[in-house]
């Protein structure tokens, strides 16, 4: 769990705690706590949220599925602005072809 007594200042004087976040989420039913286990999370200049899950369901300890949500908080709402899901070697595949591309 990432760290859960953490408070976030994101928008002005507006403070969260991951845990309320990660919480709200789960309640709007965007992210099913059951199926996602919450890993990290991290502050973007600005002022969202990344948050990284893995999935307790499908994949396995050597071949996880994660998923990477995006979200603002606006007025204590929180509003998802991107999900994806992944695999390690899709990280592997984009990182590869940035080196590609970098190099040409």
């Amino acid at each position: 769990m990432p760290e859960q007594g953490k408070s976030l200042e994101l928008s002005g004087e507006t403070k969260v705690k991951i845990r309320e976040i990660i919480e709200k989420l789960n309640d709007k039913g965007e992210v099913s706590l059951d199926i996602w286990k919450p890993l990290s999370a991290r502050k973007s200049s600005d002022g969202t949220l990344d948050l990284l899950y893995r999935n307790r369901v499908v994949g396995s300890e050597k071949d996880p599925v994660f998923l990477w949500i995006y979200v603002n908080i606006v007025n204590e709402d929180v509003r998802v602005l991107e999900k994806i899901t992944f695999k390690k070697e899709h990280v592997k595949w984009i990182t590869n072809s940035i080196i590609t591309l970098e190099k040409t």
